[in-house]
Formats: C-alpha cells, structure tokens, sequence
C-alpha cells in the first residue's frame, strides 16, 4: 500500500488483526433492533477494544462526536432494500471524495458475482478501486459466495443454492476475483474449514476479513469459536454486527471477541468474559 492508504489502513488494523463493528444495516433493512440510536450504540463500542466500526455516510455526521479512537470505514454503495422485488445491483452512494471529506478511514462497496448484475458490479469496484488509489484511500470489496447471498440477505431472490464444497469453491474465486478488481482488502464469509479459508486468504493475495452474517443460533461459544477458526486461518480480522449488537451483553463479548482475535486467546478463557 502507498503512504496514504497505509496511514488510514493503521487507524482499524492497531493489532495484528481487527475487530469490526458494523451498523451500516438500516440502509437496507430500516432500524432493525439494536441500531436504532447509532450515536449510543457508537458511544458504548468506542469504550470497548473494538477497533473500527462500519457506518452508512449519512451516519458519519451523527457519531463524529464519540467516534474516541475508533477507526471509521463508510458504505459507499446501496440502493437496494429489502422492499425490492427481485435482485438488484447496488449503485454508488458516496464517492471516494466524499468520504474523505467525510473523515472516513477506508470505504467499503459490495459486489455480485454470479448474478445478472455481475458485469455492472464489477465494473463498479473496478472503478471506484482506481477512485479510492488515486485518493490513498483503502478499499474493502464485501462479496460473497453466489450460494450465500440468500442466506445474507435473508432472501429468496437469489436463485443460486449449494453445498459446502460449493462455498469453499466458490469463496476462493470470488476473493480473488475482488482482488484482481483492485480491492485492497476483501470481506467475505467463513467456508466452515479452517484449512480451506486458509487456502481462501493465501490464494486471494489481499487481507481478508470475515462478516458473522445473520445471527447464529446457538451459544456464546460458536461465535467466538467462529472468531478463533477465523484467526487460525490467518484472516486480518472479522467484521461482526447482528450477532454483537443484539447480544444482550454486548460490551462483555466485544471484549471476549477482541480477546480472541488481538491476543490470540483460546474459546474457553474468552468465555469467561462473559460471565
């Protein structure tokens, strides 16, 4: 990375790996429970170890005031919700200038592969990739496996559905494909095997963080068992909203995530932060 992108890249990777928090949802989904104040919720993870949050433009303004020493990536993209009827691509929201006057770390876009928006999607992290360099800005290219964008977006408009050898074929090409379009980091999700999402991140040439996805159903311990899988496999980090931010102790399990993911601590001592 040049000087530019480096500088800004440190304000969300103060450790080896980071842990973010994001809350840019509402620009699909409306408030969903747990974000409806995003200056509170911005207030109560900035006395936390997280490292960076996630946030829509339009929200830059309202939690500038207790960002603290929280690392700020901006949602460059969006226009599709989920009041949409079929699938749709997202457009750009926010160009890179825009968030850099806005004070934002890195941006993020996301984009689809495998759908009849692929070529546009494309097209567009390629171009906001030569926006973002020219500006020493980070870029962050959010795309998934075809087979996971229901289970994303908790819909039905994506046709594709596949097994678990799918996904960890289909992560591999994808991350790639993001890098190859220039992102400089790429978020994406977890295949389930830490062998193969090693292969995923040494494969895909850029860091790659991993997004928890819809709220897991089970214990404490699968999500910081999720985190710790994550670390094996040498990711740069995870990026973890619903799962952290409608937990009922959520300041407890950021620090049990961040006990994980910056100190490399195993599931069942991260747990007893919990407690």
């Amino acid at each position: 990375m040049e000087s530019g992108k480096q500088i800004r890249a440190s304000r969300i990777w103060k450790h080896k790996r980071c842990v973010i928090i994001p809350y840019d949802h509402a620009a699909y989904s409306g408030p969903v429970h747990g974000i409806e104040d995003v200056r509170r919720l911005t207030e109560r993870i900035a006395k936390t170890s997280a490292d960076a949050i996630l946030v829509n433009p339009g929200s830059m303004k309202v939690v500038a005031p207790v960002l603290e020493g929280l690392g700020v990536i901006a949602r460059l993209d969006g226009g599709f919700t989920k009041f949409s009827s079929a699938p749709s691509d997202y457009r750009t929201m926010c160009p890179v200038e825009s968030a850099v006057a806005l004070g934002a770390d890195a941006g993020i876009v996301f984009t689809f592969v495998g759908t009849e928006n692929e070529t546009n999607s494309l097209e567009r992290l390629g171009r906001t990739a030569t926006d973002a360099a020219r500006h020493g800005f980070p870029l962050i290219a959010e795309i998934l496996p075809p087979s996971l964008l229901n289970n994303h977006f908790g819909s039905t408009m994506f046709g594709r559905t596949g097994g678990a050898e799918d996904v960890f074929a289909e992560t591999l090409s994808v991350a790639r494909i993001g890098a190859e379009a220039g992102a400089d980091i790429i978020k994406t999700r977890y295949t389930g095997n830490v062998g193969q999402f090693r292969e995923v991140v040494r494969q895909c040439g850029v860091p790659v963080i991993v997004a928890g996805g819809p709220t897991l159903t089970g214990t404490d311990e699968a999500l910081l068992q999720l985190a710790f899988d994550c670390v094996q496999a040498d990711a740069a980090g995870i990026i973890f909203g619903r799962n952290v931010w409608q937990h009922p102790k959520m300041e407890q399990l950021i620090a049990a995530l961040c006990a994980v993911v910056h100190e490399e601590a195993s599931v069942s001592s991260a747990l007893k932060l919990l407690r």
